[in-house]
């Protein structure tokens, strides 16, 4: 009876322990990621992001086209400088 119990906690283990490798396991773990997915731009426009205030070091990029998913690349910074943005026909305007 005991080596059964011991087995089963084994398996369970096993099952919560190993069940995914580590890139599942931050994409899990990282809830920006789950919103990003449900998120649709409402604007066609371009985003740079750059290391520090200088703005000479680009370290990441947000575009957007009108109803689909942001292309993000690299990392988001609050030293950010938009290229463009229109908004997208049939979409209202962002409330002011």
């Amino acid at each position: 009876m005991r080596r059964s119990l011991m087995l089963g906690l084994a398996v369970v283990g096993l099952q919560f322990g190993c069940g995914m490798d580590e890139a599942e396991q931050r994409a899990a773990s990282e809830p920006e990621r789950r919103v990003d997915a449900l998120y649709r731009c409402t604007t066609d426009s371009l985003t740079i992001y750059y290391s520090d205030a200088t703005y000479t070091t680009q370290v990441g990029s947000d575009r957007c086209f009108c109803g689909r998913t942001p292309l993000r690349t690299g990392q988001m910074t609050e030293y950010a400088l938009t290229g463009f943005s229109e908004d997208c026909p049939g979409f209202a305007p962002a409330a002011q």
